[in-house]
């Protein structure tokens, strides 16, 4: 009785063709399949972001979402504390360890993501050296870095203000106690132009 209550209301809605019920088990398994395909890709596609600053270095390893996988700063090397974080020495070790790390999980292709507002030789021996470290002493390995991207942020003096008001002044006329009519400014400038 409850089948054919479940084929009839199948039946009205057009789901189920010559009063059978197929399951939807397929859709679920598709899905899955697809969700496994992005998760794999995710898994190959990996971020690694390079922030240099004028005293401190941050190397970070993260997936396609900004999962962070592996990341290390010049103050987390043992022997680079105080002011041997500011060489360019300690920002290639950084990235050095960080390229061996990245190295034992297993990633196939990276995106660097350049940011700072040193100079481009530090930058590049940051990401030369994480190449390096990446590789290690393999000879004929294809490097893993697809592009290389500077997001770094500039200051460009802000948006254009908003344009002034012009707002026409109206002259107003001041009376003071001391000024002249007219007629007695007239008077007086004659008097004072005639010769007696």
């Amino acid at each position: 009785m409850r089948k054919e209550k479940t084929t009839a209301k199948t039946d009205r809605l057009g789901l189920a063709g010559a009063g059978s019920f197929k399951s939807m088990n397929f859709v679920q398994s598709i899905s899955e399949e697809d969700e496994q395909c992005s998760q794999k890709k995710n898994r190959d596609f990996v971020h690694v972001l390079l922030f240099t600053k004028k005293h401190q270095t941050f190397v970070t390893v993260t997936d396609a979402r900004g999962n962070k996988k592996t990341g290390a700063s010049a103050g987390c090397l043992g022997e680079r504390k105080g002011r041997s974080r500011l060489s360019r020495h300690a920002a290639a070790a950084t990235a050095e360890h960080v390229g061996r790390s990245a190295r034992k999980i297993g990633l196939k292709s990276v995106v660097m993501k350049v940011k700072g507002s040193t100079y481009f030789r530090k930058k590049k021996k940051v990401i030369l050296s994480w190449k390096e470290g990446f590789q290690g002493e393999e000879v004929g390995v294809k490097s893993p870095i697809m592009y290389i991207h500077d997001v770094t942020q500039f200051a460009h003096n802000g948006c254009r203000p908003p344009k002034k008001r012009r707002v026409q002044m109206v002259p107003t006329i001041f009376e003071s106690p001391f000024s002249l009519d007219k007629k007695q400014f007239r008077k007086k400038s004659d008097s004072e132009g005639r010769l007696d």
